[in-house]
């Protein structure tokens, strides 16, 4: 069994919603006691944690009692499902559209700022 490589973030980010009133019934947003989701993303920049807490509306009668709302900030840092930035992914489809590079050298070019291998490289530019 291999061991998992363990990341240790620089900053930790925790996004709230960037609407302050329920879409629905206008009143004032409730942050909830919980984070919608927690992860490490690896950026060329550096390691970052980033969360997102949701608000919801306090009314259990509004239409959008049942929402929560998250961050659109927080979820433009990296695809869902994934732990790198769009940064790495734009630098790896740059490299290979613009320099017609292949997976090693694409590795190569982000082994510097990134934790990743050859594999995933291949992985990430043929599914994402």
């Amino acid at each position: 069994m291999r061991t998992p490589k363990r990341l240790y973030a620089q900053q930790r980010l925790i996004y709230h919603p960037e609407l302050l009133t329920c879409p629905h019934g206008g009143d004032r947003l409730v942050m909830c006691n919980y984070l919608a989701w927690n992860k490490t993303v690896q950026t060329l920049g550096g390691v970052l944690s980033v969360a997102s807490r949701p608000g919801r509306c306090p009314h259990e009668t509004c239409a959008g009692s049942r929402l929560r709302l998250r961050s659109a900030a927080a979820q433009r840092i990296a695809l869902p499902h994934s732990t790198y930035g769009y940064d790495v992914l734009v630098r790896m489809g740059w490299w290979r559209s613009h320099h017609h590079a292949t997976s090693r050298e694409i590795h190569a070019e982000l082994a510097s700022h990134v934790r990743i291998s050859v594999t995933h490289v291949r992985y990430l530019y043929q599914q994402v």
